[in-house]
């Protein structure tokens, strides 16, 4: 196993995940947003409900941790 090679293909797939999420790559931004997808998985609903409201919330980066980027 060629460990050099191994390590560039980590390296590479870091920077590429850190494009996709950005800012939200803190582990409390990561942490808060699990913990909102866990509660609208828990939720009432149908799956594309629940995956409609979880893009919603979890679109908005500079949100507060509610849900909204005013608190409210």
């Amino acid at each position: 196993m060629d460990f050099r090679k191994l390590g560039e293909q980590v390296g590479r797939l870091q920077e590429a995940a850190k494009e996709k999420v950005g800012d939200r790559a803190e582990p409390e931004n990561l942490k808060r947003d699990g913990k909102e997808l866990r509660e609208i998985l828990a939720g009432d609903g149908s799956l594309a409900e629940k995956a409609r409201e979880a893009k919603e919330k979890l679109a908005d980066p500079d949100r507060d941790g509610s849900g909204t980027a005013d608190g409210g």
